[in-house]
C-alpha cells in the first residue's frame, strides 16, 4: 500500500490538492494520503496532521504572525515522514513555507518530491530556483508558458493545463443563475471579488465596497453580488456590507453561479481573475498589501503585469490598478466606462477567450494524476 503525503496552505490549494486526491483514488483505491492542508483535503480522504489553510498570507512579511503554527506544522510533517516514510511527498503552491522549509524534509527524508502549482518564481522570485534545483524531482505547471520556463533552467517540468477548465461552467442560463441568487435579471450587476484570504478581503472589500457606492451614484439602478469563497468567515464581510449605500447580495452560491450573471466585475487579482475571465466577464483588477511585501516585490518583480490574464495574454486586456492606484474614486471611473461602453466590454470579452484557449483542454486534474503516479513508481534518490 504506498502512501502520498500532501502539503498545501491556503484554500486554493486545498481545493486544488483534494481534487488530485479524489482523481488518484478513482486510478488506485490501494493509495492512502496524508499530510498538512485543510477542509476539502480531509473531505477527500486526506489524514490531516495539522489545518494550514487558517495560515494562508500574502508574501513572507504578512506570514512572520503565522510563525509559531507554521513551524509546529513543520516538526509534526518532520515526525511524520520519519517515521511512516512515504514514496511521495506533493507539495502544492504556498512557496513562501513549501520551497525553502518543506521541500528539503522531505528531500532529507528520502521521498521524492513533486510541486504542483509552481509559485510564481518567474515574475519575481527567481532566487528561489536554488530550492527547486536541490529539492524537487518534477514540476507540475498550469501554464504553457512555466513548463519552457523551467526546461530552460535545466528543471523537469510537465505543463498539466488549470483545473478550472474543469470546473467552470457557462452552460448556466442567466435569468436562472439570477433566479437562484435573488438577483433582478433585468438590472445590471456587477461583481465584487476582494479574494479568499482574510487579509485580502480586509484590504480590498472596504475600498470596493467604496467603490460599488460611487458606481451605484453614476448609475442609478445598478445591483452588485459579492461571492463568498468557500471557508470564508461571514463576519468578514457582513458588517461593511450593511453599512453600504450600494445595493450588494452577499451570496454563498457557487462562484460559476456568480460569474453568469455580472455584466462586468471588480477582481482581486489572484485565481478568481481566470475564473473571471472563463466565464468571459470583463474586469478592473486591483491588489493592495502591506507596504513590505509591496516594496519587496517592487524591487525584484520582472513582468509587466500583476493579472494572471494579463502575464498570459502578454498585454494589458483588463486594466490594472495597483497598491496607491487602487483607490474607490479610479475604480470607480474605470468600472462606469467600461459599462457604458460596449464595443470595449466586446473587445475584452474576445480576449478572455483567447486567455481561456491558452489556459490547455479540460482533464487537468485527471493529467495531474497521471504524472503523481509516474512519480511514485520511481525510486526516491
Amino acid at each position: 500500500m504506498a502512501q502520498i503525503c500532501f502539503v498545501a496552505g491556503d484554500p486554493s490549494g486545498d481545493a486544488r490538492a483534494a481534487a488530485v486526491i479524489d482523481a488518484l483514488k478513482r486510478r488506485d483505491a490501494t493509495l492512502t494520503f496524508t499530510g498538512l492542508g485543510g477542509p476539502r483535503m480531509r473531505q477527500a480522504g486526506m489524514d490531516a496532521l495539522d489545518e494550514l489553510t487558517q495560515t494562508a498570507s500574502i508574501g513572507p512579511f504578512d506570514a512572520i504572525r503565522h510563525l509559531q503554527r507554521l513551524t509546529r506544522a513543520r516538526a509534526l510533517l518532520r515526525e511524520h515522514l520519519a517515521r511512516i516514510k512515504p514514496r511521495l511527498v506533493v507539495l502544492v503552491d504556498f512557496g513562501d513555507f513549501n520551497l525553502p522549509f518543506i521541500a528539503p524534509l522531505a528531500k532529507a527524508a528520502g521521498c521524492r518530491v513533486v510541486y504542483y502549482v509552481s509559485p510564481q518564481i518567474w515574475a519575481w522570485g527567481a532566487f528561489r530556483l536554488r530550492w527547486v534545483r536541490r529539492y524537487v524531482d518534477r514540476m507540475l505547471v498550469l501554464f504553457r508558458f512555466e513548463e519552457a520556463w523551467y526546461r530552460d533552467r535545466g528543471i523537469p517540468a510537465t505543463w498539466v493545463g488549470h483545473p478550472l477548465v474543469d470546473t467552470t461552467s457557462s452552460a448556466i442560463p442567466r435569468d436562472h443563475a439570477a433566479a437562484a441568487l435573488g438577483l433582478n435579471p433585468w438590472r445590471v450587476t456587477v461583481g465584487l471579488l476582494p479574494g479568499s484570504r482574510a487579509q485580502e478581503i480586509r484590504r480590498h472589500l472596504p475600498m470596493m465596497l467604496a467603490a460599488a457606492s460611487r458606481i451605484a451614484w453614476r448609475m442609478p439602478g445598478m445591483q452588485f453580488v459579492l461571492p463568498k469563497a468557500p471557508g470564508t468567515a461571514s463576519d468578514l464581510f457582513q458588517d461593511a456590507v450593511s453599512h453600504s449605500t450600494a445595493d450588494i447580495l452577499l451570496s454563498d452560491r457557487p462562484i460559476e453561479e456568480c460569474l453568469r450573471v455580472m455584466e462586468a466585475a471588480v477582481v482581486a487579482s489572484g485565481t478568481a481573475t481566470l475564473e473571471a475571465a472563463l466565464a468571459e466577464v470583463p474586469m478592473v483588477v486591483v491588489y493592495r498589501t502591506s507596504l513590505l511585501t509591496y516594496l519587496a516585490a517592487k524591487a525584484v518583480i520582472r513582468v509587466p503585469h500583476v493579472a494572471m490574464v494579463n502575464v498570459i495574454a502578454g498585454s494589458e486586456v483588463v486594466p490594472e490598478y495597483v497598491q496607491y492606484r487602487a483607490t474607490p474614486p479610479r475604480i470607480a471611473r474605470e468600472m462606469v466606462e467600461l459599462l457604458r461602453s460596449d464595443q470595449r466590454r466586446d473587445v475584452m470579452r474576445r480576449e478572455l477567450r483567447e486567455v481561456r484557449e491558452a489556459l490547455g483542454p479540460p482533464g487537468a486534474v485527471e493529467r495531474t494524476a497521471q504524472a503523481i503516479l509516474e512519480e511514485l513508481q520511481i525510486s526516491p534518490s
